[in-house]
């Protein structure tokens, strides 16, 4: 039996209200990308994600004359402390670990947060499905198991920003999942703060490498992953490719 070309996201599905897949592999070639579209018509599936690597040519061409949608670039950076840092903050700032009562003061921050990701560039999910979704992934990183962490800043006793903290892969290293701030805050040292608070965190627990993803068109949070001691470790393109009419 062939291995499976795409799997089925239930959960996307759901939410969007589109069945939606996202391929297995990161490469491709002519071949291949018949046998991924014959899969999608088979499964009657309305978007496909496609992560492609970045560096692999014949990949991109073929997805590009296939009609796939470039839209977004993603890059992964990734530290490794083997000291644990020095935190510094303001006198009416607070770094700490969160807890289900910040979510109310959280939650309007993730509605905003995240312009820049493909599910907004991509018009077709809705702007307001797509702010859903991470106030929907927020709330789980606090109420589930589906982060190991949540650091909060803090400032003037208000919660004003957040790092979600996960331990599951690669084997030994920590994720950091989504990173916000509310706009009063900014300027003030506070996701750089929150971003040396995670990195202690991680590094207590054994875990001395740290990643972080997020877009190549999102220039100011490239900055601050540098300013903590980031580098790029990858670069993938996200393609979207649809096959039913949305508009």
């Amino acid at each position: 039996m062939s291995s499976p070309v795409l799997t089925y996201l239930p959960w996307d599905s759901a939410h969007f209200g589109f069945r939606i897949a996202r391929a297995v592999s990161r490469r491709l070639n002519a071949g291949a990308c018949r046998e991924l579209l014959v899969a999608c018509q088979d499964q009657a599936i309305d978007c496909l994600y496609f992560l492609a690597d970045a560096a692999d040519q014949e990949t991109v061409s073929t997805l590009q004359a296939n009609s796939f949608d470039l839209v977004d670039i993603r890059l992964t950076l990734a530290g490794r402390f083997n000291n644990i840092p020095t935190i510094a903050q303001a006198e009416n700032v607070l770094f700490r670990l969160g807890h289900e009562d910040d979510l109310s003061a959280l939650i309007p921050i993730a509605r905003t947060s995240y312009l820049h990701s493909r599910f907004y560039v991509d018009r077709r999910f809705g702007s307001g499905k797509a702010s859903q979704m991470y106030q929907t992934w927020l709330q789980k990183s606090f109420t589930t198991d589906f982060a190991n962490a949540v650091v909060v800043a803090e400032l003037d006793d208000l919660p004003v920003g957040y790092v979600t903290c996960h331990l599951n892969s690669p084997a030994g290293e920590g994720n950091i999942g989504l990173v916000g701030l509310a706009d009063s805050a900014r300027g003030m040292g506070c996701a750089s703060g929150m971003l040396q608070y995670a990195i202690r965190w991680f590094h207590e627990g054994g875990f001395d490498r740290c990643n972080v993803v997020t877009q190549g068109r999102n220039i100011s949070a490239q900055k601050l992953y540098q300013r903590c001691g980031f580098v790029t470790r990858s670069v993938e393109l996200w393609f979207h490719k649809w096959f039913t009419n949305t508009n």
